[in-house]
């Protein structure tokens, strides 16, 4: 008798999932946002930035209106995009 089976050795489900933020890509953007539109939330969130302050940080990303977070998309800024995407939404 033939056993025709696939045998799987070890967990091949693991997905990774990374947590860590780069601060300096994130406050570089929060400049580039800030040069484009003025918001007392992303000053305050570039402070919390660069104090590598995560949970005032999201705080203040919550706080962002829907015309601030279009500008995020329309300047290409893909970290700061990702870093609400993952907290906020």
């Amino acid at each position: 008798m033939i056993n025709n089976s696939i045998i799987n050795i070890g967990d091949n489900n693991i997905n990774t999932i990374t947590t860590s933020i780069d601060y300096d890509k994130i406050s570089e953007e929060l400049r580039i946002l800030l040069d484009n539109y003025k918001d007392e939330n992303i000053k305050e969130a570039l402070i919390y930035s660069k104090s590598k302050d995560k949970k005032k940080l999201i705080s203040c990303l919550n706080k962002l209106g829907k015309e601030a977070l279009e500008i995020i998309k329309h300047l290409s800024l893909t970290t700061l995009e990702k870093l609400i995407e993952q907290n906020l939404f």
